[in-house]
């Protein structure tokens, strides 16, 4: 398995319905985690990458209903 991690900007706030349609999605699809960061309105997506493509993620996530806009950049820690 290789996981990757995308970063989406979302456009928020999300609605209970959404968070748990979002919920619903983690361990489904070679999705792994997906966590919000509801401050910069960022969803920040692990996937199974032997499994998925990034853009077979991007159209489960948007067919829970999360209205994803466009990527950024995965922060990393300073070495």
């Amino acid at each position: 398995m290789t996981f990757l991690e995308v970063n989406y900007r979302y456009r928020g706030p999300l609605s209970p319905a959404q968070l748990k349609r979002l919920g619903e999605l983690a361990g489904q699809y070679g999705l792994r985690r997906i966590r919000l960061d509801e401050k910069l309105s960022v969803a920040r997506i692990e996937f199974d990458a032997s499994r998925l493509k990034e853009s077979e993620v991007l159209h489960w996530v948007r067919r829970a209903g999360i209205p994803l806009l466009e990527r950024v950049p995965v922060d990393r820690p300073a070495a």
